[in-house]
Order: structure tokens, then C-alpha cells, then sequence
């Protein structure tokens, strides 16, 4: 089956207005494009403390088809058969201030160096709002850029590829060291690992909790079942429940590991990130950790997915963290997990001493009318494992 067949073409490349730069058209990716965009994925690194680039093998699409009930990759090429561009988009349900609605997503937006300033980002961004703009005019599309692209952040601000946006919130990505065990509360909660019997009543609390946030995805039984089995890696028992002494959920998160569809590479440190690595492999010994590796190489890490505990239990949170980190440490280096920085689910990491990124988050409409939520004390649910 070609890679891209679990797309159901509900937007036909055909229909999507023209956007031409430097000569070159951007078309809809296909599977023969893989190993291209596989390239262009690990030349474009995100920067950070750590900065890493991500390497999308075997299979590039498999993250794009986790991102919604439609998706779709546009490329763009400098040359015939030189692939130096790339965007997708990803049409989704998703709660919006208490209510199931529609949401286009856009991101891996990414221009090899090589080719930056010479409009092929432009093209990209246009073929997007072309894309948007063919599933309905007046849903809200969202866009993430990580704190420190200062090239996006004037191409959100200046560009006239991208319609109007407006800042929405900000997402934190906590890198937390998985360095030495904790200590579990004694307060009656039992944190076990998920078992198949577990997903309709998984369901059914993500449906209470998620519908409390912004942008979450909208989850039954079979939706969360069908997204599991569509995750290369990801099995139910990744999962960790936190159950109260009546045996009812309390809140439940994944942990994981993520190599079967992207490996993480260091490909630099700032001040502060070198002396985070050094300080963190002077002690790992001690404490049976895995070191940090060398610049250029990959480590094992795993990303928090699907976060389902509620705002006002962030000790609930802080349990099913402290629990996987524990049975994790000595096999992984850290973990991920993304929070919007004003979620009282924060708390839960408190003395975990995280490394920190933040990740801007806008809306818009092909339009450029802001289409977005309304109620701003709803936090912000945006799976970072995903990017």
C-alpha cells in the first residue's frame, strides 16, 4: 500500500490556487518523495538550549498521519527531482471552548538552508492557506513556532504568505532528566499500567477532561483505539493509569518511545545546554542514569502523549510521571512533556529541574479573521510529541 493511501484526498491538489515561486510550483507530496523529506527533516534543526534535529525514518509521513482525520504534505523543489521544501496540513476535531469543532492544522513548515530567502517558503505557506481554505474558509487554523525561530516569528508578523495571526498561548516543553528515582505520595492512588479492557473508560474520562481545554482532540473509544493502533511504537500498556481508592481513573498519560518513527540528534548546545550536559553526565553514574551522547549522535528519550488528568489534580499528574520515570530510568536519558504555561498542571513538575522550551502558539483562518477560542482560562492541549 503506497504511503500515502490512508489520506482520503477529500482536498484534491487540483483545487488547491496556484503558488509559484523561483519558477517551481509546490505539488502534493507522494511516497516517492520519502527519502527526500526524510533528508530535508534532519538538515532543519530546531533550536534550542539543546538544539536537536529530527530524523523522520523509515517513514516520513507516519507522524502526518497521526495529525488529523484528513492530511496532507505539499513540496516544493528547486530543480526537478530536488525536493527543498515542504509543508503539511492536517484537517482535525477538536474541543473549542467546550464544543467539538473543526481545526486545520499547519506545521512542518521547512526550507533547507541551502534555499531560504529565495520565496520558497512563501509558496509553501500560500498552497497551505489554499489547502485551508478548500476545507471550510471560517474554521480556525492553528500554527506552532518554537521559541527562538526568529525567521518565522517575522514571517507570522510580516509575511503576506500567511493570513493575519493571533498569539493564542504558549506551550512549554518540559525536558525532564530521568536521573534518580522518587518517591510516590501515600494517599491512596494506585498508578498501574494501561491493559486493553482499560479504553473505553480511558475514553470516557479523556471526553471530560480534554473537553475542558483548548484544541484537544476529540476522543471515543474506537477513535482512541484506531490513533494507538495507527502509532508506530505506541501500545496500550505505554500507558499509566492513576486510579483513586474507589478503582475510578483519575488521570492517565503515555510515555513514549518514539525511535520506530523519529530519532533525536544533538547538533549543538548553548552555554547553559553544554553545562546541563556535563553536570548530568558528571552524576549519571551515581545514580545508574544514561549519559547524555556526544554532539552528532542520537539518544533514547521518550514524549508524554495524551496527558488526560484534570487542571485542579496536578499531584495526580506528578504521581503517573514519578511512577514511569522510575520503571524508565537507566533505559532512557529524559522525557518530554509539553504543558501550556498557564496550566495548573505545571505544578506537577516542580523539582523535577526541567530544560525548557516554549512553543508560540497562533490562530488564524485562511481569511485571516481570528476564528480562535474564546474563553482564555481553558489551558491549551497541543501534543508536542507530534512535531
Amino acid at each position: 500500500m503506497s504511503t500515502l493511501q490512508a489520506h482520503r484526498d477529500v482536498i484534491r491538489p487540483e483545487d488547491i490556487p496556484v503558488a509559484r515561486s523561483g519558477g517551481r510550483t509546490p505539488r502534493a507530496a507522494n511516497a516517492a518523495d520519502n527519502d527526500a523529506l526524510v533528508a530535508l527533516s534532519a538538515a532543519c534543526p530546531m533550536r534550542a538550549e539543546i538544539s536537536i534535529c529530527v530524523h523522520r525514518s523509515p517513514d516520513f509521513f507516519a507522524l502526518n498521519r497521526l495529525e488529523g482525520e484528513d492530511w496532507a504534505v505539499a513540496v516544493v523543489e528547486s530543480e526537478p527531482g530536488t525536493v527543498c521544501g515542504c509543508v503539511a496540513m492536517a484537517r482535525r476535531t477538536v474541543w473549542i471552548d467546550g464544543r467539538a469543532a473543526e481545526l486545520a492544522y499547519v506545521g512542518d513548515l521547512k526550507v533547507h538552508p541551502q534555499y531560504r530567502g529565495q520565496g520558497y517558503g512563501d509558496a509553501l505557506c500560500e498552497y497551505a492557506t489554499g489547502w485551508c481554505r478548500r476545507i471550510r474558509a471560517d474554521i480556525p487554523s492553528l500554527i506552532t513556532v518554537l521559541g527562538g525561530n526568529r525567521a518565522m516569528d517575522r514571517r507570522i508578523q510580516l509575511s503576506r504568505s500567511i493570513p493575519l495571526c493571533t498569539l493564542v498561548g504558549t506551550v512549554r516543553v518540559h525536558t525532564v532528566p530521568l536521573l534518580r528515582r522518587r518517591r510516590m505520595r501515600r494517599d491512596g492512588l494506585r498508578v498501574t499500567r494501561a491493559s486493553p479492557s482499560d479504553v473505553g473508560e480511558m475514553a470516557e474520562h479523556w471526553s471530560r477532561v480534554a473537553s475542558g481545554r483548548q484544541f484537544a482532540p476529540v476522543l471515543d473509544a474506537k477513535g482512541l483505539a484506531d490513533w494507538l493502533a495507527a502509532a508506530p511504537g505506541l501500545a496500550i500498556e505505554d500507558y499509566w493509569i492513576a486510579r483513586g481508592a474507589d478503582g475510578r481513573i483519575e488521570g492517565f498519560v503515555a510515555l513514549w518511545d518514539q525511535r520506530a518513527l523519529k530519532q533525536l540528534h544533538i547538533v549543538e548546545l548553548t552555554a547553559r545546554g553544554r553545562m546541563f550536559r556535563r553536570v548530568f553526565n558528571a552524576v549519571a553514574p551515581i545514580f545508574g542514569a544514561v549519559r547524555l551522547p556526544k554532539t552528532g549522535a542520537a539518544f533514547r528519550n521518550l514524549a508524554a502523549v495524551h496527558v488526560c488528568v484534570p487542571g485542579d489534580r496536578p499531584l495526580v499528574l506528578r504521581d503517573l510521571l514519578v511512577a514511569a520515570s522510575n520503571e524508565y530510568r537507566g533505559r532512557y536519558a529524559f522525557f518530554t512533556v509539553g504543558l501550556d504555561v498557564l496550566d495548573p498542571l505545571s505544578r506537577a513538575l516542580a523539582g523535577f529541574r526541567t530544560l525548557p522550551a516554549d512553543v508560540a502558539v497562533y490562530a488564524t483562518s485562511p481569511d485571516g479573521t481570528y476564528t480562535g477560542p474564546r474563553d482564555a482560562g481553558r489551558p491549551i492541549h497541543f501534543e508536542t510529541a507530534l512535531v
